[in-house]
């Protein structure tokens, strides 16, 4: 990601984007954690592709991932998640609390 982008989107998180995001590996201890980078990473890359878009048309999608990118903070992999929930047809999903 642009640094200029990622410095805008790690101010207005507030948090690092490295943060945790306290996701559990399936089976595992509970002390024990999925490392997230390589999703992270393709998530802030995904992000970027959207949010640098200019087309007029996408205004309202960039602006409803800005506002999943404030609720779920330090946690871009689940703000993605919940943006791609929350585009028509589709419904929030049950396992995340």
């Amino acid at each position: 990601m642009p640094k200029k982008l990622l410095s805008a989107v790690k101010s207005h998180q507030g948090d690092s984007w490295q943060a945790r995001s306290g996701i559990h590996a399936v089976g595992g201890p509970v002390s024990g954690r999925v490392n997230l980078e390589p999703i992270r990473h393709q998530s802030w890359e995904i992000i970027n592709a959207i949010l640098m878009d200019t087309d007029p048309e996408g205004t309202e999608v960039r602006d409803q991932l800005r506002r999943c990118l404030n609720q779920n903070r330090g946690n871009p992999e689940r703000a993605l998640l919940m943006h791609l929930m929350s585009m028509p047809g589709r419904s929030e999903p049950g396992f995340l609390d």
